[in-house]
């Protein structure tokens, strides 16, 4: 077993041009559909893998030899401490996979189970949060201008389950801890990763409840 293997995989296309996130479809840098977004789960470790172009395939970004790199990722946009941060240290581990800055081949790893992340899934009544992250570089030069690689989105989700305690996150129904409204009605979120609609009953002449047929 290689490094690698104890972490999830992440692989990424990156535009420096445009500063996004692409995918190759057929030889071309593409926009990612509804269906190539990047969901990812607190506790989790993961590895990103990315490739680095100009706008085309044909021409890789090259980093200058002895770039430093950070990667973050924040649900607000605000100047704070990132609760999700890759410093340098964390790129280029040997064993994790190949690394080559000359032809923008990057990877870093990534920590999902800090304390901080957790505090903010937690803190609101929706499963899962989108996060802004940036990829940064810095070359060794007098100056030390700092290169804004790229910047896109991520979903983190909050299991059921906390990976870390082997425990439940939250309830999952009782106190409205993961809820939505849909079509007039409350759903609420159940541990197969179904959304139901509490409904209202009647049953031997006392109000009760019961639930919806599960939705996505």
């Amino acid at each position: 077993m290689v490094m690698a293997d104890i972490y999830s995989p992440v692989e990424v296309i990156l535009d420096a041009n445009t500063r996004t996130r692409r995918v190759n479809v057929g030889g071309i840098l593409q926009f990612p559909d509804i269906n190539q977004q990047i969901n990812l789960e607190w506790g989790g470790a993961y590895l990103f893998t990315a490739r680095v172009y100009k706008g085309v395939i044909a021409s890789p970004f090259a980093f200058p030899a002895g770039t430093a790199f950070l990667w973050g990722a924040d649900h607000i946009y605000e100047p704070n401490a990132d609760p999700i941060m890759s410093q340098n240290s964390q790129f280029h581990i040997t064993g994790d996979a190949a690394f080559d800055p000359a032809v923008g081949a990057l990877c870093w790893r990534a920590d999902l189970a800090t304390s901080a992340l957790k505090t903010i899934l937690q803190s609101t009544t929706n499963p899962s949060l989108v996060f802004h992250s940036y990829l940064w570089a810095t070359p060794p030069t007098a100056t030390s201008t700092i290169i804004i690689v790229a910047k896109w989105d991520i979903t983190i989700w909050m299991p059921a389950v906390d990976p870390v305690t082997v425990s439940p996150v939250a309830p999952i129904w009782g106190d409205g801890s993961y809820e939505r409204r849909k079509n007039g009605r409350t759903q609420v979120l159940f541990p197969d990763g179904k959304w139901r609609s509490r409904i209202g009953i009647i049953q031997d002449g006392q109000p009760a409840e019961t639930w919806g047929d599960p939705e996505d």
